[in-house]
């Protein structure tokens, strides 16, 4: 299984459980935060009528891109809305155990600060 370079992810990317994995393992090797919003405002985010969620990589050295994922299906965006732990949650749902060890073993870096690692 080949992971998606950092590089190679375009500003907007179709949801996809592969894309999705490396994009949050391309965040975390950065050490920064994955998270997922759905809308700015009050209003939600969609592309061509269908639902879109903004990956942001919070933290970290900023070498993990933003980008908007769309055609994002109901029960991953009912996922998302939950709240607190997204990236864990789709994580669980699509990575091998393998990707979730490896998501789970960085710290956070920010602003040349190294926070503790997770668990």
């Amino acid at each position: 299984m080949t992971r998606k370079k950092v590089d190679a992810f375009s500003p907007t990317e179709k949801w996809n459980p592969r894309t999705v994995v490396d994009w949050i393992l391309a965040c975390r090797a950065d050490e920064g935060i994955p998270m997922f919003k759905t809308g700015y405002a009050g209003l939600k985010f969609a592309v061509a009528n269908k639902p879109a969620v903004l990956g942001i990589c919070w933290g970290g050295r900023n070498t993990a891109p933003s980008v908007l994922f769309t055609h994002v299906p109901h029960d991953d965006l009912e996922l998302i809305e939950e709240g607190i732990g997204d990236w864990r949650k789709l994580i669980d749902k699509y990575g091998s155990e393998k990707e979730k060890r490896e998501a789970l073993k960085y710290g956070i870096y920010l602003k040349g600060f190294k926070l503790p690692r997770f668990g």
